[in-house]
């Protein structure tokens, strides 16, 4: 079976007929042909070659991608003919004994020319491709003959999908070509198609998270002229007689219209189906994922190709960028939306897909507005997998509401601006060249809970314009050997395509001391602490640890934290300015005593939700927050921490 991929094309010159329309008046003379044949009871054996040399018909073309002989390709048409035209149904009646307009192969053997008996064979290819199937009878010669009716609509032209197909995946039509060539990823996977005489399993893995990788190969595989089949394990039969059914329908769909099956298998998709699938196809196949030893122990006489998808690099996307917007809108020769692009290229490393999104939303923008959106849309653009591995946190904070001493604010904003201008300095500069390692930008906040460690780290984040990600630690630790890794590896992964601001609360947790080695469990602990080290070096965003413990953190990150910030616990004066910042010019606010309130022996997290409480308690009098509504709350904090309000009860209320 041919399995080229070429798919059927339109004639050349515009003032020509379509394709579908020379199609249509070359299938419809066939027809008429063999209907008259039938009613003279001619036959002639000798071959004729009705293919004609302006464009292929659709017939054809089956007949050559599935090597059908003559005999095959004209019980074909006799049985698509049956459904399309009245002329032949009523010759075919005429020649059957009992006057029905069904074709069986015996009349077949009769009327059509070089007629051998193997046709009908299960594995002779009108059945093996169920191109033809008899229906069940006694006497096979005598069984009425049905065409498939994907088969059908194919043979006439018109566009329909198999049922078969979708029923367990998604098809996609390809896009066109690329304005200025060929993304890397794609020209590689050219190249791998066309080679060698075996179908290949081209297995593409790493460099970016599972949801990036799909969508940046589905634009790929759509800019090679592909369409594609992308499908997911949890889709696929679990039974082998249905899992063999479906790989014969990919394989006949890909010799018809060269539609290329993706199997995207992510974590937690059953991989031995996907791989049962993958054993028992014909045509190439790309694999989303790390291959699993179901993959390995093929027994395929086939090709597995592993390739590791690189990480979009800020070059790359810079300009692939610029010749998608250059391409979206040719008339625009605005340098300042041009610059906005490059600068948000050197944030934001994106993949195809992502730049395509990007592009689509910025054309919508109006031209006045388009330069100051560039950065939000990039940004959003970037988040791609990290929203389901950790929690995106939407900042309000800046430095001006932080209470901190002098020299703490002094750090914070260090922080930011060597976050602001790393691309800068590291490759610019050249700074990057001299030290390859420790670029990683760590921070240690410190501090007991409610004192702004969270809050400062909104402010940076701010301050720089990009997004803060709080990692759920319950969803990164595993009990399972290596799996902890692998969950941090999804996580550094998907954060590097926009250099997000990662958090890692209570952080003592999962970057504490490494032990003495005493059994497996500790070599293994270990070994999760050392891959992180590695990862957080690697990473050319910020990662802020925060901690209630300082002293529980490993000695070893302490080394290659270049930030470390110890919040202090509020003192009097700085809790009434922390009191005084808590009520909107909205909230209605009686006589306070901030003085008073400031007394208080809490921090900066107690005292916002000292003020949120007396809020709904006004809310619900209804009436102003004052001193008696505070000081309520304040008790209701205070029993919560388990801690008396002591001489503070005695606060004129």
């Amino acid at each position: 079976m041919n399995h080229s991929g070429n798919r059927i094309g339109a004639a050349s010159f515009a003032d020509m007929p379509s394709w579908a329309e020379l199609n249509r008046d070359w299938l419809v003379a066939q027809i008429a042909g063999l209907a008259e044949r039938i009613e003279t009871g001619g036959r002639s054996d000798s071959p004729e070659s009705f293919e004609p040399a302006a464009f292929t018909p659709a017939l054809i073309h089956c007949s050559h991608a599935f090597g059908l002989s003559a005999f095959e390709q004209e019980l074909l048409l006799l049985v698509a003919g049956l459904q399309l035209e009245t002329r032949l149904r009523q010759a075919v009646a005429a020649r059957n004994p009992d006057g029905t307009a069904c074709a069986s192969f015996g009349l077949a053997l009769e009327v059509l020319r070089q007629p051998h008996w193997d046709a009908l064979s299960p594995d002779a290819p009108l059945r093996r491709w169920r191109l033809v199937e008899p229906e069940p009878c006694a006497v096979l010669t005598e069984a009425p003959l049905q065409i498939d009716e994907h088969i059908l609509h194919f043979l006439t032209g018109v566009p329909a999908n198999d049922p078969q197909l979708t029923s367990v995946g998604v098809l996609i039509e390809p896009s066109g070509e690329l304005a200025g060539g060929l993304p890397p990823l794609a020209d590689f996977m050219a190249r791998a198609l066309n080679k060698g005489e075996h179908p290949a399993i081209i297995v593409l893995h790493g460099g970016t998270s599972d949801h990036a990788a799909v969508r940046d190969v589905l634009t790929s595989v759509a800019h090679l002229g592909y369409p594609a089949l992308c499908m997911s394990p949890n889709d696929l039969p679990a039974d082998a007689a249905s899992l063999s059914l479906l790989a014969r329908h990919i394989d006949r769909e890909a010799a018809l219209t060269g539609v290329l099956p993706i199997l995207s298998v992510e974590a937690g998709t059953p991989e031995y189906l996907a791989a049962g699938l993958a054993g028992r196809l014909h045509c190439p196949c790309l694999w989303l994922g790390s291959p699993g030893s179901n993959l390995s122990a093929l027994p395929r006489n086939s090709r597995v190709l592993r390739f590791e998808l690189p990480a979009p690099a800020a070059q790359c996307t810079r300009d692939r960028l610029l010749a998608r917007w250059r391409r979206a809108t040719p008339a625009t020769k605005d340098k300042a939306v041009r610059s906005a692009l490059v600068r948000a290229a050197g944030q934001f490393h994106l993949g195809g897909a992502a730049l395509d999104t990007m592009i689509e939303r910025l054309a919508l923008v109006p031209p006045a507005d388009r330069v100051s959106s560039v950065w939000d849309i990039a940004r959003e653009a970037a988040r791609g997998g990290l929203e389901s591995l950790a929690q995106r946190v939407v900042t309000r904070a800046g430095f001006e509401d932080l209470v901190l001493p002098a020299g703490h604010l002094a750090t914070l904003r260090d922080i930011a601006r060597q976050l602001l201008h790393r691309e800068q300095v590291y490759d610019e500069w050249g700074f990057g060249q001299k030290h390859l390692l420790g670029q990683g930008l760590v921070a240690l906040f410190a501090g007991e809970s409610g004192t702004g460690k969270t809050l400062a780290a909104e402010a940076i984040a701010n301050a720089v314009d990009l997004d803060l990600y709080r990692v759920d630690l319950a969803m990164l630790v595993s009990k399972y050997i290596g799996e902890t890794e692998k969950n941090l590896k999804r996580l550094f992964d998907a954060a590097a395509t926009s250099g997000a601001v990662l958090l890692f609360d209570e952080a003592d947790a999962l970057f504490g001391k490494r032990s003495e080695v005493k059994d497996s469990h500790d070599r293994y602990a270990n070994i999760e602490v050392a891959y992180l080290l590695q990862r957080i070096e690697a990473y050319r965003g910020l990662v802020i640890l925060t901690s209630n413990m300082k002293s529980a953190l490993d000695r070893a990150f302490l080394r290659r934290i270049r930030f470390v910030v110890n919040f202090p616990f509020p003192d009097a004066t700085a809790r009434e300015q922390i009191w005084r910042r808590q009520f909107p010019p909205e909230a209605p606010l009686g006589e306070v005593d901030y003085a008073a309130l400031a007394q208080l022996n809490v921090a900066g997290g107690n005292i916002r939700s000292i003020a949120l409480n007396a809020a709904f308690k006004a809310a619900d009098a209804p009436g102003c927050i004052d001193q008696a509504m505070l000081m309520d709350a304040a008790r209701g904090e205070f029993a919560q921490l388990e801690r008396s309000i002591g001489r503070t009860a005695e606060i004129p209320s």
